[in-house]
């Protein structure tokens, strides 16, 4: 087994280079938004908290469309001159920025303030002077709207998309998301459909860094691992699959 987990890890960093142009973060903005993204990290704690209840790429445009509106991107003037109210009727203007105006703003205003006064107006400062990921994820997990699933996924892109080298990996686990699920699942990967199980597997399958396990097996599950009519032939993992066989014949 401990050789299946070996390959099978291998194939994954394999199809990771082949799938991250096309699926990564940066991959879905426009030039404009990505361009502002890449020159600010308070853009990028913005984007994240943003992420919930939409698409991704709405979330992680947010952060540049608010900045025109405001006309700057300033923390820390924009502690002193707005509020969460201000914020919200800035986020509600057609067309609005978020599907949820009000929480995202107060969450937004939170974060503001909390990094003008904890790390001197620069969200860089969450992680700069410490890499390791375990301590990124705790500091992340203070700011409203960041639950741990979400710390460990803003740690993820940190690393995966956007080329911060942090340490201690192996605390990153993978997303529990539907598709990862579906093909840990089907694959025989895991037992139950829990995060216990899929994330013991995943340990199991890269222990440095389950996290990076997660962009291969959410594309393969995308794609061609679906809910009906599955594409086995085409999938990825398909020399890995333990009921392939079985899928073919009863899907």
């Amino acid at each position: 087994m401990e050789k299946y987990y070996e390959r099978l890890n291998e194939k994954c960093k394999e199809v990771s280079k082949i799938v991250i142009k096309d699926n990564s973060i940066l991959s879905m903005l426009k030039d404009e938004e990505r361009k502002f993204l890449l020159s600010d990290w308070n853009a990028f704690l913005i984007a994240l908290i943003s992420d919930q209840s939409v698409k991704a790429e709405m979330a992680w445009r947010l952060p540049y469309y608010l900045s025109k509106r405001l006309g700057h991107f300033d923390f820390g003037k924009i502690a002193k001159e707005e509020s969460a109210e201000s914020l919200e009727a800035i986020i509600k203007e057609k067309p609005a920025l978020h599907r949820y105006p009000r929480k995202m703003a107060e969450y937004i205003f939170f974060a503001i303030k909390k990094v003008v006064e904890d790390y001197n107006s620069e969200a860089e400062n969450i992680w700069k002077n410490d890499l390791n990921a375990e301590h990124i994820i705790a500091r992340l997990e203070e700011f409203k709207g960041i639950s741990h699933k979400k710390a460990a996924l803003g740690t993820l892109l940190l690393v995966r998309d956007f080329g911060v080298n942090l340490k201690n990996l192996r605390c990153i686990d993978i997303a529990y998301d539907v598709h990862v699920r579906r093909i840990f699942l089907r694959m025989g990967l895991a037992d139950n459909d829990n995060i216990k199980d899929v994330t013991a597997s995943a340990r199991e399958i890269c222990d440095e860094f389950p996290g990076s396990l997660t962009l291969p097996f959410w594309v393969a599950g995308r794609e061609y691992c679906r809910p009906t009519s599955p594409k086995c032939e085409e999938c990825y993992f398909k020399e890995f699959c333990m009921k392939r066989t079985e899928l073919g014949k009863d899907l």
